[in-house]
């Protein structure tokens, strides 16, 4: 039949007409158009049906990661448990206990007091003659305190106290917890340390504190606040462990203001030299030593003008600035924290140094230690600087000098290649150059 026309098998049929060219292969009519084929004549076999073998393979991954989630914790052993929980406070690892079995089991064992003074890098502590989850939970409790009170100390200014400033709770034999009273020596650099407070850990698991042969106590106010004071024949500590840090001071100073506070607590006081002990006050220096990203920040020693060794803390603040303040033994509420200079931008100038910036660094001098009437001055590699600006009551400048002058005194901080640094402001020939009081949470130079 010519090309173009149609035949019918039927006069009554449905189908549309058909070309009266030969019938194509079977596996032609899976043919599908493919653009980048360039023979559509060439037949293509049908591919395989995907959709059935994706319904029909469950996802592993998504199961395995459901099974871990579900496992993981209850699988581990208990001494992986107990390491968990000697990174915790005893509120925390209470809570925590209420997470699964496996935990629950773990804060009750008599081995979590052992863990966390494995932690602490403390002996085994003894084994408390009542072998009870209770004990070894008043064990852990004491060694969590004891964790609480390390480190250095400032002690608030006050008109009747006469003891140091700084106080550096370290660790001593036999889990005991000695605290040292730290005061600038005659001697150079070095820091003078006297004995203040030892806190043990007796058979019973619980912490006991004395000065001397006297007890004492030594309550936290808050997290970052204790007093010292006499025994009181209770245990105030575990009074106060239960509200947050605002109602645990709130309780603190209001048993104090209670009608026949007074009576009751001057019957109890103890005696110290010869006299009545009064409560002295301390609150943390939570950033003692400098880090990579603040370099300054820390407690600090050096020799001042008057060749007298000094203490200064240097502080970041949350908006890139630096203070330092002289923490002095004077008497009074606000000269033994004297701010010495501030910046609100706690920014290094990089080297290479300007001529003028090294032309005020060479004209100072360096004190450093003064023996035998002599002072050794010597210079040192610096590796930044910082501009500061000075306290009006720091250098003291003349008398005449205006006021704004007083306040806008502008001076350098020098950083030194050994991590060391110095500071010193205009009109001045000298630079005070600043040393390590602690390195490791040890105190160095003593």
């Amino acid at each position: 039949m010519p090309p173009g026309e149609y035949s019918h098998s039927s006069p009554f049929s449905l189908s549309p007409p058909r070309p009266s060219s030969p019938t194509p292969p079977a596996t032609a009519r899976f043919q599908i158009p493919n653009p980048i084929n360039s023979h559509p004549e060439i037949p293509i076999s049908p591919p395989a049906p995907r959709l059935e073998e994706n319904t029909s393979r469950p996802s592993t991954m998504a199961s395995s990661v459901a099974a871990a989630a579900e496992t993981a914790l209850g699988d581990l052993p208990e001494d992986a448990l107990l390491a968990i929980l000697a990174f915790l406070a005893p509120p925390d690892a209470a809570a925590a206990a209420c997470a699964c079995r496996a935990l629950a089991g773990a804060a009750s064992s008599p081995e979590l007091p052992l863990a966390l003074a494995l932690r602490l890098g403390l002996p085994p502590p003894r084994p408390s003659p009542e072998a009870c989850p209770a004990s070894a939970r008043r064990l852990f409790r004491s060694l969590h305190r004891l964790r609480r009170l390390l480190g250095l100390w400032r002690r608030l200014p006050s008109s009747h106290s006469t003891s140091p400033s700084l106080a550096a709770f370290e660790w001593a034999p036999r889990a005991t917890l000695a605290a040292s009273l730290l005061a600038p020596s005659s001697h150079g650099l070095a820091v003078s340390k006297s004995p203040f407070v030892t806190v043990s850990i007796v058979e019973s698991g619980d912490t006991v504190a004395t000065l001397g042969e006297v007890p004492v106590c030594v309550n936290f106010v808050g997290n970052n606040h204790i007093v010292v004071e006499a025994a009181s024949g209770g245990d105030e500590e575990e009074e106060m462990q239960g509200g947050s840090p605002p109602e645990e001071m709130y309780m603190h100073f209001a048993n104090r203001r209670s009608p026949g506070a007074g009576r009751r607590r001057r019957e109890r006081l103890g005696r110290r030299k010869g006299g009545r002990m009064e409560a002295e006050h301390f609150v943390r220096i939570p950033d003692a030593e400098p880090t990579k990203a603040r370099p300054l920040q820390g407690l600090w020693k050096g020799i001042c003008e008057n060749r007298t060794l000094e203490f200064y803390l240097v502080t970041y603040d949350d908006i890139g600035g630096l203070t330092c303040r002289r923490v002095s033994e004077t008497k009074g509420h606000n000269s033994g924290y004297s701010p010495l200079f501030w910046t609100t931008d706690a920014t290094f100038l990089e080297p290479p140094f300007s001529e003028q910036e090294l032309d005020r660094y060479s004209c100072c001098e360096h004190i450093q230690v003064v023996t035998s009437g002599h002072t050794e001055m010597q210079s040192k590699g610096v590796s930044w600087i910082m501009c500061i600006n000075s306290s009006y009551d720091l250098v003291g400048p003349h008398p005449s000098a205006p006021l704004d002058d007083m306040r806008n005194l502008e001076g350098r901080i020098w950083l030194y290649e050994d991590g060391t640094f110095g500071f010193g402001f205009a009109g001045s020939n000298s630079i005070i150059d600043l040393r390590h009081v602690s390195l490791d949470g040890c105190i160095v130079d003593t």
